[in-house]
């Protein structure tokens, strides 16, 4: 009880909106989900209004195709528009900056991508406190209550922080949890990470699909005895296969909730106790699935697509994702009244294993997100090398940026060799999706 009044008085201190929205959003997820919709496409309208008084790139764009702002008054009337992809804006990123920026609280962040073409955006403060809320309401579909102790194992070690790690351990007090890094996961610190964790005893996992079922699977191998009981497993920020699912559900004698979403486009959907797809969020964000001609979709695999209906400091509109869905016209036996994502079947990524250390896949989006890269691939030939294949971006510095890489990778993993490989273009796979971690060793 005493750590539940600890996390409220320091978000009430900080962010106190966070607690705001949650309890809002608890009491909008039991709402016919026609009153959702409506809200949403109230929230659009003032979108579109906004965006074509002050965002230079949609102005034009609404000019040049003929289009007023009152014709987008329906998410079925967002088919009217062109589909938002990452190299329009990093073309035109001048024109996405709103004419009032100066009047907007807004924070910097960066996205690798599934599909390995990093962006860097901003994000409106109170857009960011909205997608906090979500969260939380999201991990209560899997019985979570504000400040239960979860263990989170994610996160960018391999870029090198100026974060102190007494301000770290501060933060993560307050919020009840603790990090364990999914980069750094060596037999060495896994047992550390095992030890650590069985004796705080949390009431939930939270982190990275592949870094779960690698713990998992180092469990099961070492025969260890996990003394506590988890009530939930929540996984995200990649692809949960069938037999990563079923053996995390073995080892900790849990079921595993997955979640979807983007801080740049502003969606998530959860995942609930029914264990029959992930809930879409309608309080923050509009997902659509579309076919090849950008027509919404229904019970048919298609592109994601985001539509950030709060980010007024840089509007994401039918965003593509570089994911690859279902939604389902079903509706969940939960009574939850919300579309369900049926499945996602982007997100498929490998990792690499340098020096019989792991390195997942989303620690490397983040990393390699922090340079002027239109795309890249990694391919992993051996234990000790790689090859970073990069399309380079017009301020990427070869000098400056590879020793930045580097030294990410040696610091972690020790010696190994990397070659540098500089293409105009990578190929794509099935689906014009970029497979950005080829490792040959595991196939």
């Amino acid at each position: 009880m005493l750590h539940k009044l600890i996390f409220k008085i320091g978000y009430s201190l900080k962010r106190p909106n966070v607690l705001r929205y949650y309890k809002q959003f608890l009491k909008t997820q039991d709402k016919p989900y026609n009153r959702k919709k409506k809200q949403q496409e109230k929230q659009l309208r003032k979108l579109m209004d906004f965006v074509y008084k002050n965002v230079p790139y949609y102005t034009k764009l609404f000019d040049q195709i003929g289009v007023n702002p009152s014709d987008i008054s329906s998410i079925k009337d967002l088919e009217k528009l062109p589909i938002l992809t990452k190299k329009v804006i990093k073309q035109n990123p001048e024109n996405f900056i709103p004419k009032n920026i100066n009047k907007l609280k807004y924070l910097n962040g960066s996205t690798g991508g599934s599909t390995g073409e990093p962006l860097k955006y901003r994000i409106y403060v109170e857009d960011y406190k909205r997608g906090v809320a979500l969260l939380y309401r999201g991990w209560g579909y899997g019985s979570y209550k504000l400040g239960d102790k979860v263990a989170v194992i994610a996160g960018s070690s391999l870029i090198p922080t100026t974060q102190s790690e007494l301000k770290k351990k501060i933060q993560d007090f307050f919020l009840n949890m603790r990090h364990y890094s999914s980069f750094e996961m060596s037999e060495e610190n896994l047992f550390k990470y095992f030890y650590n964790i069985n004796s705080w005893k949390p009431l939930f996992i939270r982190g990275y699909a592949s870094s779960i079922y690698l713990f998992a699977k180092f469990i099961q191998d070492n025969n260890l005895k996990l003394e506590f009981q988890l009530k939930a497993i929540f996984s995200t920020a990649e692809k949960l296969f069938d037999k990563q699912r079923e053996l995390i559900e073995q080892i900790f004698n849990v079921k595993v909730f997955d979640n979807y979403g983007l801080n740049d486009g502003g969606i998530s959907a959860f995942g609930c106790e029914k264990h029959c797809g992930m809930h879409i969020d309608t309080e923050r964000a509009i997902l659509e699935v579309v076919d090849e001609e950008g027509r919404q979709i229904v019970n048919q695999q298609g592109k994601i697509l985001a539509t950030s209906l709060y980010n007024y400091a840089l509007p994401f509109i039918r965003y593509d994702t570089g994911d690859l869905g279902i939604i389902s016209d079903s509706e969940c036996t939960c009574g939850r009244k919300t579309p369900l994502l049926k499945e996602i079947v982007g997100r498929v990524t490998d990792f690499l294993k340098l020096n019989n250390i792991i390195i997942g896949s989303p620690v490397l989006t983040i990393l390699m997100s922090k340079f002027d890269i239109e795309q890249y691939q990694i391919i992993q030939d051996s234990s000790t090398s790689i090859i970073i294949k990069i399309v380079q971006g017009r301020a990427y510095n070869k000098k400056i940026d590879e020793e930045y890489i580097g030294k990410s990778f040696y610091s972690h993993v020790g010696e190994i060799n990397i070659k540098f490989d500089y293409v105009n273009s990578i190929p794509t796979i099935k689906a014009d999706k970029y497979k950005f971690i080829i490792n040959n060793l595991i196939h």
